[in-house]
């Protein structure tokens, strides 16, 4: 009883929080219509995100920049004959630039966006309900920024993140169905253990803030010429402490938490429900970190191309280690095993008008997931994008932004260890296809 009460504990807490697709990349309308790429690019107040060193060339004295996104997402498991899909709610992550020229060599900004978040809602009874039913996770970063031009070719550049953020994750401690035996060794219990036999018969809920944590961003741009350049930059691995997570249990009815408290009474250990609810926990999540190489080339006056690697050290997410303050319940240490990841953009502007300018772009990014700690919590794949966009400038002082990202990511094979079993070696395993839709809107204003 006590292995199978820690192994579900272990599942329960997986979080998921740090699977591939966790970490957003949405900061820019007007970069996300050429693939999300920056690093080689001067872009006034959004360098701040894509490397620091660019702000520096800014037009004008104050560069401000504002946005948002549209999340439709959807992922599908099968196995065999039986599929399950994703009612997940729209997803807005937000993004905010401001900058200001203090002199021809220094420009000073400040900056909020959403680097990480998942909004993903399983049926309420689906197969996999003892896995994940739903997951929530918001997280924003202020960036105040620092841009020096060194020479007339090299500038640097550097902010301070600061992240802060919740979560919120739903889990069945009990399959659906997984209360027919009980059913048949207690008859007299019968009627009320089968008028829930396809919800979920207990639910545990888990949320957190967490404290604020500090990283920098930091980065280095070459002008090889006026028509070639070069950049790199460097964001932090960043440690998200909760203190004070929180968790609770949730009976289908108050008949069904009856007849379970009864047969527990008579039987101790017969429905093994972990001792969480109002537990309190302590949990350390990483951030990874991401380095960027980039190289821009712009061959007419019109046209600019781009190319850039993003190297995501999702390795920092090998384990995940949790803490309960009720000496009741061990602490957890399980095994995540995510590697290091690359992602690889291109992407180009052509500037038909002063008024008008059009975007291309794509993305693949490679998943950090070990298929045999596969979980549905956010599922990863490899993931193709392709994105377009648009500029149209009204007047010189405003620019009205819009993008589009197609995403489609490579159906996959995976498995995780069953909790429902207590034993590690069984696993709950499928196919998942991810797929999203996501429009992004903005608004720039220089003067």
């Amino acid at each position: 009883m006590k292995k199978l009460t820690l192994f579900l504990v272990a599942n329960l807490i997986g979080l998921g929080l740090l699977a591939e697709g966790y970490q957003i990349n949405l900061q820019s309308t007007r970069q996300l219509g050429m693939g999300h790429l920056g690093t080689a690019l001067k872009l006034g107040s959004e360098s701040m995100l894509f490397n620091p060193a660019g702000m520096v060339y800014m037009n004008g004295k104050t560069d401000i920049s504002l946005g948002a996104n549209a999340i439709f997402s959807k992922v599908t498991y099968t196995k065999g004959a039986y599929s399950a899909k994703t009612d997940n709610p729209l997803g807005t992550p937000l993004f905010g630039y401001a900058a200001f020229k203090i002199s021809d060599k220094l420009a000073a900004g400040i900056s909020i966006n959403n680097p990480v978040g998942n909004k993903l809602v399983w049926p309420e009874n689906w197969n996999g309900a003892h896995i994940i039913q739903n997951i929530k996770l918001e997280s924003f970063t202020i960036q105040p920024t620092l841009s020096y031009k060194l020479t007339e070719n090299i500038s640097i550049g550097a902010g301070l993140m600061i992240d802060f953020g919740d979560f919120e994750l739903s889990r069945s401690l009990i399959p659906i169905g997984g209360l027919a035996p009980l059913a048949q060794a207690y008859p007299t219990l019968a009627p009320v253990i089968n008028k829930y036999s396809t919800e979920a018969p207990v639910v545990a809920t888990l949320e957190g803030k967490s404290k604020i944590a500090l990283g920098y961003n930091i980065g280095v741009l070459f002008t090889v010429s006026p028509k070639v350049n070069i950049g790199i930059s460097y964001r932090s691995k960043v440690h998200m402490d909760v203190n004070e997570g929180t968790a609770a249990l949730k009976y289908a009815g108050d008949d069904l938490k009856a007849v379970i408290t009864q047969v527990n009474t008579a039987a101790p250990g017969t429905i093994p429900i972990p001792p969480i609810d109002k537990a309190t926990f302590k949990a350390s999540l990483p951030i990874p970190s991401n380095i960027n190489l980039g190289v821009s080339y712009q061959p007419t006056e019109c046209l600019i191309l781009s190319a850039e690697l993003q190297h995501v050290g999702w390795k920092a997410y090998d384990y995940l280690y949790i803490n309960f303050d009720n000496s009741a319940l061990p602490d957890i240490t399980s095994k995540k095993n995510y590697k290091n990841t690359m992602i690889y953009r291109l992407g180009g502007a052509y500037k038909f008008s002063e008024k008008f300018t059009a975007r291309f772009g794509a993305i693949y990014d490679t998943t950090p997931i070990d298929k045999t700690l596969y979980n549905p919590e956010t599922p990863g794949a490899n993931k193709l994008s392709l994105t377009t966009g648009f500029s149209y400038k009204p007047t010189a002082k405003l620019s009205l932004d819009f993008a589009f990202q197609y995403l489609n990511g490579a159906k996959t094979y995976g498995s995780v260890p069953d909790p429902r079993t207590g034993n590690p070696t069984n696993t709950f395993s499928g196919d998942y296809k991810s797929i999203a839709y996501i429009p992004s809107f903005g608004v720039s204003f220089l003067f």
